[in-house]
């Protein structure tokens, strides 16, 4: 947490004549975005209050401790669920660039901003605030692999926050080798970096991710790979150390016929996580105490609830751990359960005014912007 004082030179003791200027600091810091944007008007102290680095953190460090926001994404809108008492109503967002989008899509999720993509070729990103509507466009990078339309490529990305500010990693696959082995495939990749507004040329890609976005854990991203031909490919887990700078493959657990189901990344409880989905049955939860030490592996609990499952069912899973210890489960595109691992039993969530397809992405409400500096982007 972030230490404050009064003695702050910048801080807007003026606000009011009643209170010393750390209980307002204090007492803002636990309304939500949507109330103090309108606030950002009144006066230019108050406008300095919100926008104090300091403020920004000690806000963002509280909205952490609740259940997070929810966006809904189908091909061509994002939505917001807002949290009532059952946490169950939708408002769509008024994306200032969705004409520009032919398909959205949610490439991460830091500190209450959005990585959102482009599934075109040239693929256009942009990071967005979705509680504060602001947005920047990020310049394009230039690979030497060509990216023209005549080729055939795909692209995977990770956002994140490391050593006090957000970097962006992109990279490209050529597919010009059809029934090869899939490593032999020309990859690129490039970093961006807020702070410079540059994408640099980073080292070898020693496997092929087809992860579309990455999850961060531990100043890593982390993605799914894959290895091998088509029919004897095999689904390593792969990770860049932003330390480094450098691709590293994270061992897997031990289990009894790994193709016969499907596995997921996450972080479950502050652990890196594996979900093993096994077809029309259950999903175990597997926990890596020490990160990237094989032995450190242990099967957490098995999710079986007892649903009607459909003929078509792939997979359960899980999106996050709510604060009350119940788990909310994906079971297909636009239908989630929940998963209560005391008792066992698993309840329809359902989300009035939600579209009838979509994908969930969890975010947490902040006032970071992506424009402002290293030291105002710090999370604490």
């Amino acid at each position: 947490m972030v230490s404050l004082s009064t003695n702050i030179p910048y801080f807007p003791d003026t606000l009011s004549e009643n209170l010393p200027g750390d209980i307002i600091f204090d007492i803002f810091s636990r309304l939500p975005v949507k109330s103090l944007c309108r606030f950002k008007c009144l006066s230019k102290p108050m406008y300095s209050m919100l926008h104090n680095p300091n403020f920004i953190k000690k806000h963002i460090n509280r909205a952490m401790m609740k259940d997070p926001s929810m966006l809904l994404r189908t091909e061509f809108r994002l939505y917001t669920a807002e949290e009532d008492e059952k946490w169950s109503k939708v408002r769509k967002l008024k994306v200032p660039f969705a004409q520009s989008l032919e398909k959205i899509q949610i490439s991460g999720s830091c500190n209450g901003l959005l990585c959102i993509s482009d599934q075109r070729r040239n693929e256009d990103i942009f990071i967005y605030n979705p509680s504060t509507g602001v947005h920047r466009k990020l310049p394009a990078p230039v690979f030497d692999i060509p990216t023209i339309e005549s080729t055939c490529f795909t692209s995977s990305l990770g956002f994140g926050f490391h050593e006090n500010e957000y970097k962006l990693l992109r990279s490209i696959y050529l597919y010009d080798k059809p029934f090869e082995n899939i490593e032999s495939y020309e990859c690129e990749a490039r970093m961006y970096s807020f702070s410079t507004n540059n994408w640099r040329k980073i080292g070898e890609i020693p496997f092929h991710i087809f992860s579309r976005a990455a999850i961060m854990f531990r100043n890593n991203f982390v993605w799914k790979a894959s290895r091998g031909i088509v029919r004897g490919m095999s689904v390593p887990v792969v990770a860049f150390d932003l330390d480094r700078e450098e691709f590293w493959e994270v061992p897997r657990p031990e289990i009894v016929n790994p193709r016969q189901g499907e596995i997921e990344v996450g972080v479950f409880k502050e652990h890196f996580s594996i979900y093993h989905m096994w077809k029309g049955d259950r999903v175990d939860i597997w926990t890596m105490k020490e990160f990237g030490v094989e032995q450190s592996w242990r099967k957490l609990f098995v999710i079986r609830p007892k649903l009607t499952m459909d003929e078509g069912f792939l997979y359960l899973k899980p999106l996050l751990v709510m604060r009350n210890g119940k788990i909310l489960i994906e079971m297909r595109e636009g239908k989630l359960i929940l998963y209560d691992p005391r008792t066992k039993i698993a309840t329809d969530f359902k989300i009035r005014g939600a579209p009838i397809w979509f994908q969930m992405t969890s975010f947490v409400d902040s006032l970071v912007s992506p424009f402002t500096t290293r030291a105002e982007n710090e999370s604490g």
